[in-house]
Parts: structure tokens; sequence; C-alpha cells
């Protein structure tokens, strides 16, 4: 048991690191090719690992003899739901990919990670009631937003913006899944 937690918590910090990584190279990649042609060719790669590993699974399954051809109905939601999703993906981090070239790294990974709060807000327009915790978490996520953003002359750039309403789609994406 106590093998299986100290992987969870490697597997935890491992994706953190991944993920914060993942800024600095989108960053250094737009010194090379524009936010779009970027955003396409990373799009069109992840479809290809995902068509491989989607296909190895199936073959795993196929072999333990626990794979179940999907019924047509369910077939068709499948791919109704993961077009709907590609697209919101696909703008939500074009979007994200064109603040980051406005602004710094640092900003742009702090503010995209505010769509963790930004979909507890999209619950409550849905009428769910949000516990005590959730609003001090919000609080200081907001806080740590001012504190990042702000300068002495009280602006946020239009980078920072940009990668905010990329937050925003992030939500709705989690919130199509």
């Amino acid at each position: 048991m106590k093998n299986k937690a100290m992987l969870g918590n490697f597997l935890l910090i491992l994706t953190a690191l991944i993920w914060g990584c993942a800024f600095v190279a989108q960053s250094v990649g737009m010194e090379y090719v524009e936010p779009i042609t970027f955003n396409g060719i990373r799009c069109m790669i992840g479809g290809i690992v995902l068509i491989i590993v989607n296909m190895a699974f199936d073959s795993v399954k196929r072999k333990n003899g626990t794979y179940k051809k999907p019924e047509k109905e369910e077939k068709r939601e499948l791919v109704k739901g993961g077009i709907i999703c590609g697209i919101i993906i696909f703008f939500a981090s074009t979007i994200q990919q064109i603040g980051i070239s406005q602004t710094t790294v640092g900003k742009a990974g702090f503010i995209s990670v505010l769509y963790i709060l930004i979909v507890p807000f999209f619950g409550l327009l849905m009428k769910q009631k949000l516990p005590k915790m959730i609003w001090i978490c919000c609080a200081l996520a907001i806080a740590g937003l001012y504190l990042l953003c702000m300068n002495e002359s009280l602006f946020i750039s239009n980078g920072d913006l940009v990668v905010l309403i990329s937050a925003v789609a992030y939500a709705i994406h989690i919130l199509a899944i």
C-alpha cells in the first residue's frame, strides 16, 4: 500500500513537472512558428498518439476477451461527443497559445490553471451549492492572480486576458466532457 502511495505521489509530481515545462516549450516553439501552426501540429501529433494508444488498448482487450464492439447508437454518441470536445479543446489551446506569445510563461501557467476556479462558478450558474472551502480556495487563487498580473499601474496585459479567455474555454471543455 505504501509503495502505491509513493508511486501515486511520484506520478503527480511528474505530471506537474511535465505540465509546467510544457509552457516553456510552447513559448520557445513560438520563436519558430505562429501560434495556430504550432497548435495545429501539436493537435495532429496528439491525435495520432491517441489513435495508436486506442488501437493498443483494443488489441489487449481482444486478447483478454473483454473487447465489446460499441452499438451503432453508442458509436454515434461517442463520435459526436468527441467532435464537440475536440473543437472546444482546439479553440482553448489555440487561444492559450496566442496568449502565451503575449505574456510571460509564469503568468500564462498561473492564469491557465484558473479554469479550476471557473468550473465551480459555472456550477453556481447551474444552481449548485459550493462548500465554504471552495470559496476560500477561489479567493486565494484570485489574490494570487492579482499579485502576479498587476504591476504598479494596476494593468492586466492583453496577453493575460487572452490566456484568461482560454481558461474559460478549458472550463467549458471540462463541463462538455
